[in-house]
């Protein structure tokens, strides 16, 4: 009789774990694919003129819908420590937006820090506004573009 109540006992033990693993499939079948961000946004643009700052974030061959969270940051050559950060907007299909308009020709530095299930990443786009003088051009020569770091469940 008490290797039938034990047999009975594991088994339910064993119904009860199965049905917890259905409860949270998604956490179970996450891909541990790196997250791409890839600019959609023009390369010029004309100063005093709004434009569209846009990004399409994947995950292997499947759109993010549900990134945390994806910020501009945005700067002149040369002036990163007068950066500019746009949250920007989920439209669907993978596509993340914000408007900026750019007052001074010149070189300006895009960089969309993305995070999505765990995972972030920085690439940037530089977008020429006007017709800027080359001798006010100063090169971005930051390492921090495009890498994916794993959050470890922590948001930025």
């Amino acid at each position: 009789m008490k290797k039938i109540l034990s047999i009975a006992a594991l088994s339910g033990v064993l119904l009860l774990g199965a049905c917890g693993e259905d409860d949270h499939p998604a956490e179970e079948t996450r891909s541990t694919e790196i997250i791409e961000t890839e600019f959609t946004s023009p390369a010029t643009s004309e100063p005093g003129e709004a434009m569209t700052l846009s990004v399409v974030v994947t995950q292997g061959d499947e759109l993010v819908e549900d990134a945390d969270e994806v910020v501009y940051e945005v700067w002149q050559s040369g002036n990163r420590e007068e950066a500019e950060m746009l949250t920007a907007e989920h439209v669907g299909a993978g596509v993340y937006e914000s408007e900026a308009t750019f007052d001074e020709e010149g070189l300006y530095i895009v960089q969309a820090h993305t995070t999505a299930r765990s995972l972030h990443v920085m690439p940037k786009q530089e977008i020429t506004v006007g017709n800027p003088d080359p001798d006010s051009i100063v090169p971005d020569d930051s390492d921090d573009s495009e890498s994916n770091v794993d959050m470890g469940g922590h948001g930025h």
